[in-house]
């Protein structure tokens, strides 16, 4: 009765802290208004696109990883879906790959709702642009309840093979570990050149450093495969921590970001994975890891009290494994 009392209590202050944190979500884009402009619709031809993306030095065989605003695809005469199809057409022998994330708070409060996991019909919540390509024929999903990526072209179904089978989203046998493997480039319009290296790199960043790595405990998840419902453990990031990322580092060398414009008025940046692994691999070398603790009373406040008030509110612990308290809706 009073555990119940508790969750109930626990459910009704993360409500009520939801909007303050979809406030400060605000404060942060805001801080990135430089990169996501509002660019004016139907201003930029395919041709001028094409001939930009090749004096960028991208070619049709290369596998992309892409991150778009919709503002920035709507800037393309014919709006979104001609910009996709411009993709297509032009890295017709390489890949195209997006994030189709489901998440819309952060991946442990969303799993702790109870959601089911269809990989035909559960919405990307963060991207229009990767919902629309997702949407798209031809086009693949990976098996993930949070971290789903979507891949069209001669490798697609390869990369998202198997993405339920890894030890965690971003391990080494998910669909992020075979961009590597092919060498991936990492192009961002319209919007801040953040890189799938960030967090890639935490499996090499030793134990006893700070990071942002997964929960210990993995969480039981809903999860449609081969048309059946099933219940299958994955593991989500631990969010109870409180470091900063010093992975300014490597500006300036071959690993950061290269600006290009596409006709000098839609800014996107090609960033090399492989260059950039190596370069963060280097710094965890020299270093030990690429964070530091911003504060150690808060840090410690976040593991030692608020994680274990958290998990004991939306959870139940069964195994080595979380169970969501919450029932799944009918």
């Amino acid at each position: 009765m009073l555990l119940t009392q508790y969750r109930n209590l626990a459910s009704w202050a993360y409500d009520k802290y939801t909007p303050i944190r979809a406030r400060k979500a605000r404060v942060h884009l805001n801080l990135k208004k430089d990169y996501n402009l509002p660019y004016k619709s139907n201003s930029i031809s395919i041709s001028n696109l094409t001939k930009d993306f090749k004096k960028a030095g991208l070619l049709p065989t290369d596998t992309i990883f892409v991150r778009t605003s919709l503002a920035a695809a709507n800037a393309i005469e014919g709006g979104c879906s001609v910009y996709l199809k411009a993709l297509m057409d032009f890295f017709h022998d390489g890949n195209i790959v997006m994030s189709s994330y489901t998440f819309n708070k952060s991946p442990l409060m969303y799993l702790a709702e109870n959601p089911v996991f269809d990989p035909a019909h559960s919405v990307d919540q963060l991207n229009l642009v990767s919902e629309f390509f997702r949407r798209n024929k031809n086009v693949h999903r990976s098996i993930h309840p949070t971290h789903s990526i979507v891949a069209w072209g001669k490798d697609a179904k390869w990369i998202v093979k198997d993405h339920h089978k890894s030890d965690f989203c971003y391990g080494p046998n998910s669909p992020f570990a075979r961009l590597y493997d092919l060498n991936a480039k990492e192009i961002s319009v319209g919007v801040y050149p953040t890189s799938l290296t960030y967090h890639y790199i935490e499996q090499f960043i030793p134990k006893d450093q700070p990071s942002f790595r997964d929960l210990p405990d993995p969480i039981m998840c809903r999860v449609m495969l081969e048309g059946k419902e099933c219940l299958m453990p994955f593991c989500t990031t631990d969010s109870f921590t409180s470091i900063l990322r010093i992975s300014d580092k490597f500006d300036g060398t071959n690993a950061a970001p290269m600006h290009h414009s596409i006709s000098e008025n839609l800014d996107f940046y090609i960033t090399d994975l492989t260059d950039q692994l190596a370069a963060l691999k280097k710094i965890v070398k020299e270093k030990g890891t690429l964070h530091y603790i911003t504060n150690h009373w808060k840090h410690s406040f976040k593991k030692r009290l608020l994680k274990p008030l958290v998990l004991a509110a939306f959870f139940n612990k069964k195994d080595g494994i979380l169970y969501p308290v919450k029932e799944p809706s009918k």
